[in-house]
């Protein structure tokens, strides 16, 4: 099987028909992301029956036995690799002989953040090319999009949300944010958020006003994914940010301040009696984006956010020891947080 385009698989997936493998490669994590929660959302796996591994830290037995495993109340187990990008030579090859030897009651999903094209690792190239040559593996190429290409997804992106842009302004939020969809999914986010659910035309003076408030960057993304609670989107952000090589203390320092900031808000509420105007000022959050602030703050417990900072600290100590990996010491700090 050749290596498939993105909306090759979108009509591959809608038929509901699960590959025994999945290999998602390219550098844009927005659309590998996107494949793997479409993928997880046709198989329902609860998290008795997902597995999630680091191709850097794991080994080829490790992915094998969790793939020999029977699922618990499940008709399939879920196994995700990341960063099969950086996967030792010897695990790759040890893989291989698993493409033609599949387990009828698992799904292995093989996630490759970067251009497969490129790969200099002998065995891993070789692994990779008999990936996308094997019938049991559905391939999707998660390249990098064109300028015409990001165009069209601004586009689509509002139209989903019923929403009208002119090209003026979707060329404008490729000048700010280039290529980067993340970025521009959550700029579009932001823009009908801002806009309301009665106004259909998306203006550049909308977007002028709300550039004013907020420069989205990859940082700002994560504290809005942690603070709306929303697990996957947070990963997929944390994810991005490592990709790109941002500092894990600059990560930490944002997770820390989001949550700091919602316990101060609740102490505000529960110790202080203040009203939700009067703590929107005192920790200056704009009026427009106060409203779900506050929603999303329900959604946490005091305790929760106290037990929160704590486990931040421990993960602090984690990486300026060097006791932990720090993508894995982070991932397990989110995921306490937003669980």
């Amino acid at each position: 099987m050749n290596i498939l385009k993105m909306h090759d698989f979108n009509k591959l997936i809608s038929l509901q028909k699960i590959s025994s493998v999945y290999l998602l490669a390219g550098e844009e994590s927005y659309f590998i992301n996107m494949c793997l929660n479409k993928i997880e959302k046709f198989t329902a796996t609860d998290d008795l029956n997902r597995d999630v591994f680091y191709a850097s830290e794991s080994s080829a037995d490790d992915i094998l036995n969790a793939l020999q495993t029977l699922p618990f109340l499940s008709e399939i187990r879920v196994v995700i690799v990341k960063g099969v990008n950086k996967m030792k030579a010897i695990d790759a090859e040890r893989l291989t002989d698993y493409l033609s030897n599949t387990i009828e009651t698992s799904c292995l999903i093989l996630l490759y953040f970067d251009n497969y094209k490129k790969e200099t690792v002998a065995k891993r190239r070789e692994f990779i090319n008999k990936c996308i040559a094997s019938k049991n593996c559905v391939s999707v190429n998660c390249r990098k999009q064109y300028e015409n290409e990001v165009k069209e997804f601004i586009k689509n992106e509002f139209a989903q949300k019923g929403k009208e842009v002119s090209y003026d302004v979707i060329s404008r939020i490729i000048e700010e944010n280039g290529n980067d969809l993340l970025n521009i999914s959550n700029e579009i986010e932001k823009l009908s958020l801002f806009a309301g659910k009665n106004k259909k035309d998306i203006t550049q003076e909308d977007l002028e006003k709300i550039s004013g408030y907020t420069k989205e960057t990859g940082i700002y993304a994560l504290s809005s994914e942690i603070e709306a609670r929303d697990l996957k989107k947070t990963m997929f952000v944390l994810e991005k940010l490592l990709n790109e090589r941002e500092e894990p203390v600059i990560i930490l320092s944002a997770i820390s301040s989001v949550v700091r900031k919602m316990l101060n808000a609740k102490s505000m509420i529960e110790e202080q009696g203040l009203s939700t105007a009067e703590i929107a000022s005192a920790l200056r959050i704009h009026d427009f984006y106060a409203e779900t602030f506050f929603t999303n703050l329900k959604k946490y417990s005091t305790d929760t956010l106290k037990e929160s900072l704590k486990t931040i600290l421990k993960t602090d100590t984690a990486i300026k020891t060097g006791s932990n990996d720090a993508a894995s010491a982070l991932e397990k700090t989110i995921l306490s947080i937003c669980k």
